[in-house]
């Protein structure tokens, strides 16, 4: 099933200034299999894509990201764990390799499935740290303004035939 939307938010902690969400839409994502033990994939976001709503924030977040040099952030899916429940809505837990920064690391996300005959609908999220993957996160204001090094991510991903005009 090819992706019909997808969209990765990004929830940051920061000294002084407000929290702040972001988003950036999925550049590519696609999965094989039928059954949930034997479905894999791919996940990609475009570091350049990631928004905050603030045009300065966003050059910091990716100068520290180093977008030149890491422009994407990878997950590659090789296998879904169920959990108990039933219904429209089954809960999940994703394996895989999430890639940032140049830096791979095995997770587990926690996240949901919702399977409909022509769509497939995902939900996940993770706190991820970024000093893990070798991001530094950025300092201003001779120190005053800090962002927290956990993120809070959540992707959400559409699969399915486009939905006629």
């Amino acid at each position: 099933m090819p992706l019909r939307r997808g969209e990765v938010t990004f929830f940051i902690r920061a000294t002084i200034v407000n929290d702040f969400t972001g988003r950036a839409p999925v550049r590519h994502a696609e999965f094989s299999g039928t059954d949930l033990g034997d479905v894999r994939g791919i996940v990609e976001v475009r570091v350049a894509d990631m928004r905050t709503g603030i045009g300065q924030r966003d050059r910091h977040l990716r100068e520290a990201m180093q977008a030149d040099s890491f422009p994407s952030i990878r997950f590659e899916l090789v296998g879904v764990e169920p959990g108990p429940g039933g219904g429209d809505t089954i809960p999940v837990t994703f394996q895989g390799q999430l890639t940032i920064h140049g830096v791979a690391k095995p997770v587990r996300v926690p996240g949901s499935l919702i399977v409909r005959p022509d769509a497939v609908d995902v939900t996940a999220t993770i706190a991820i740290d970024m000093r893990e993957f070798g991001v530094r996160p950025p300092v201003r204001m001779l120190g005053a303004l800090r962002v927290h090094p956990v993120t809070q991510v959540t992707a959400t991903l559409s699969f399915g035939a486009a939905p006629s005009p």
